[in-house]
């Protein structure tokens, strides 16, 4: 069974408090092979999930959100059929570099807030997180409290630095 090792909120900056109004949130699923899947926070409705490459996890992250979020490149019937949305999604993935999309996210009001947990192949890639003009957040563990079924015992912990 796969993991949710990320929890990303994707919206608009708060203008008074900071924070963030989320309109989507990706999760980060990792396994064998990780998985990211795209939701409507207004239906709770997954719009797309896809498997994205470990080098290039960030990448493929603001791919999704300039495609079906920032951009609204393409308008979801939502009785399509999941691979019709994956056959769209690879076409638009084609036609679209990296570099255009960070041009496009410069003029964007848009933020994403990333909830990287302990063991997440994210932790690996932070520093190209922080490539991208969109403002951002990003928070780690701290403490982590969790029972060790291996040692028969609840283990605490407390990070100095990047748990990766």
């Amino acid at each position: 069974m796969a993991t949710v090792t990320a929890f990303i909120l994707v919206g608009k900056a708060g203008q008074k408090q900071s924070g963030i109004i989320p309109t989507h949130y990706i999760m980060l699923y990792e396994s064998e092979q990780p998985s990211l899947s795209l939701h409507r926070i207004d239906d709770n409705k997954e719009i797309i999930r896809i498997r994205p490459t470990i080098e290039k996890l960030v990448d493929n992250i603001y791919l999704l959100i300039y495609t079906f979020v920032s951009k609204a490149v393409i308008y979801l019937d939502k009785n399509m059929i999941e691979k019709g949305i994956h056959k769209i999604f690879n076409e638009q993935k084609r036609e679209l570099s990296y570099e255009k999309i960070m041009e496009c996210l410069e003029t964007d009001d848009l933020k994403v807030v990333f909830n990287i947990f302990t063991g997440s192949t994210l932790l690996n890639q932070i520093e190209r997180i922080k490539d991208y003009p969109n403002d951002y957040e990003i928070t780690i563990t701290k403490f982590k409290k969790e029972y060790n079924y291996q040692k028969d015992r609840i283990q605490y912990d407390e990070f100095k630095e990047n748990p990766a």
